[in-house]
């Protein structure tokens, strides 16, 4: 009798075990990985893990294993751009200080800061968060910088509305330290809400960057003994479950060590598997584009349908879903109408604005 051969493990799954506690100093050492390495390492370079790829395979047998080297040259990449993106950082903050104004600073280097090296966890630019009232002034602080820097200054002025809508600038700004940089000072958005944001951002975007879980994992393991969960889980209870999930999906997938006092929940399986899928799949294209699809035909436009089908993690958290006990399924139709309505909205108001006026 013919022994059967062992199936792959799918590739969500191979991702979590190569990047599993990769944001340490000492990661744990890679096991079972020397077959299905090749597998996954186009994936963790298109997604910014290349080099927590390599810095997990460092130092063990497998450091010279093919697969290895696009891994290391990408940890090479990372931390050259790092140093050049921490120079026109504090360049950056300058600028905004010489028009009176210190801006909070979140996401992207402000986490790459917990990692073990600052190569490993790569951003292409600065996020900066100003009062409403600052933004014009903001804005001519980016204008005045040189037209390469201006691209690497993110100010969008969405972010509490879309992450943090129970919370005001003011409760940010007081929650938030200042700190410097070279001779710049700006603030650091404060633990509870930067968690919150941090979480509510990539589920935003349906958890599609394995990077993204990792970062959740690097701050829970680097929370300061002040740290207040009634601060963070303030606000919307369906968005704090949320954040409570990831927390315990970056425990279950990755290894996060979780600090004493984190509340505790079971990870729902269709929110597990649904993050395996999206780490394999990548990013995928929001679903308000179906409102022409009668144009394309019947085959085209099934193929579109399903290219732009919302995933279940997007559509629990944009209608404000229970993570348990609705089916996914019914969420995911519910969020398809609502985007295409909306779009369809803004799109008639586009065209009716346009038109030309009657002659009197």
């Amino acid at each position: 009798m013919k022994r059967r051969a062992h199936a792959s493990p799918p590739l969500g799954s191979v991702i979590s075990t190569v990047l599993r506690t990769s944001w340490r100093e000492a990661p744990e050492p890679p096991a079972n990985l020397d077959q299905v390495l090749s597998t996954a390492v186009e994936t963790l370079l298109e997604t910014g893990c290349g080099a927590l790829g390599w810095w997990r395979l460092r130092g063990s047998s497998l450091e010279s294993h093919p697969s290895a080297v696009p891994l290391r040259e990408a940890f090479r990449l990372h931390t050259l751009q790092a140093a050049v993106h921490t120079r026109n950082l504090e360049h950056v903050l300058g600028h905004f200080n010489a028009f009176g104004l210190t801006p909070i600073v979140f996401k992207g280097w402000a986490i790459a800061r917990l990692y073990a090296r600052p190569g490993l966890r790569p951003y292409g630019d600065v996020d900066v968060l100003v009062d409403d009232v600052d933004e014009p002034k903001a804005r001519a602080a980016i204008a005045g910088l040189h037209s390469e820097l201006r691209g690497f200054v993110d100010l969008d002025p969405r972010v509490l509305s879309r992450f943090l809508p129970d919370r005001s600038f003011a409760e940010l700004e007081r929650r938030s330290s200042v700190e410097t940089i070279g001779t710049a000072s700006f603030r650091m958005l404060g633990a509870e809400d930067h968690l919150r944001l941090v979480c509510l951002h990539q589920l935003d975007h349906g958890g599609w960057r394995p990077l993204w879980l990792c970062d959740v994992a690097a701050f829970v393991e680097s929370l300061p003994r002040s740290f207040d969960w009634g601060v963070a889980l303030a606000g919307n209870s369906r968005l704090s479950d949320a954040v409570v999930a990831l927390i315990a999906l970056a425990e279950e997938l990755l290894g996060a060590r979780l600090p004493a006092g984190t509340p505790r929940a079971a990870v729902p399986s269709w929110f597990r598997k649904a993050i395996l899928r999206a780490w394999a799949g990548g990013f995928q294209a929001p679903p308000d584009s179906l409102l022409r699809l009668h144009r394309l035909g019947f085959g085209r436009a099934a193929a579109a349908v399903r290219a732009r089908w919302p995933d279940p993690v997007t559509a629990t958290l944009h209608l404000r879903a229970p993570f348990r006990g609705i089916p996914r399924p019914l969420l995911q139709i519910a969020e398809c109408a609502r985007r295409t309505l909306l779009f369809g909205r803004r799109t008639w108001k586009l065209a009716f604005s346009s038109s030309p006026s009657p002659k009197s």
